[in-house]
Formats: C-alpha cells, structure tokens, sequence
C-alpha cells in the first residue's frame, strides 16, 4: 500500500512553502499528485524518494 503524503506534508519533507511545492509540480520538477477529491492532492512518497534518488543521480527524472 502506497503512502500518501499532503501538500503540507510534502512541503515539511522538502523544507519548502506550500506554494512551492504547487510551482514544482506545475514545472514537472516534482511528479504529479493524485486527487482524493477536487482539493485533496496527494503525492505518492515512493514516487517523491524516486524523483529525488534521479536528481541525487545525476539525472532529472
């Protein structure tokens, strides 16, 4: 079972405003949430820890 984590959630995570975390998913820069609802994005927290294992990589998944 994934782990979903919050917009504030995320934002905590990544030491990041929320509105931050919105501007990155908009650039492609953070994966896309998925929505519990029409105002309730989620992002998967395996999605996130891959996102980011790219960026430690070298490269810009």
């Amino acid at each position: 079972m994934a782990i979903l984590m919050t917009k504030k959630q995320l934002a905590e995570f990544l030491q990041c405003s929320t509105r931050q975390v919105e501007i990155l998913t908009g650039k492609g820069r953070l994966p896309k949430p998925i929505y519990l609802g029409e105002s309730s994005p989620r992002w998967k927290q395996d999605e996130i820890f891959a996102h980011l294992d790219g960026f430690r990589n070298g490269g810009a998944s």
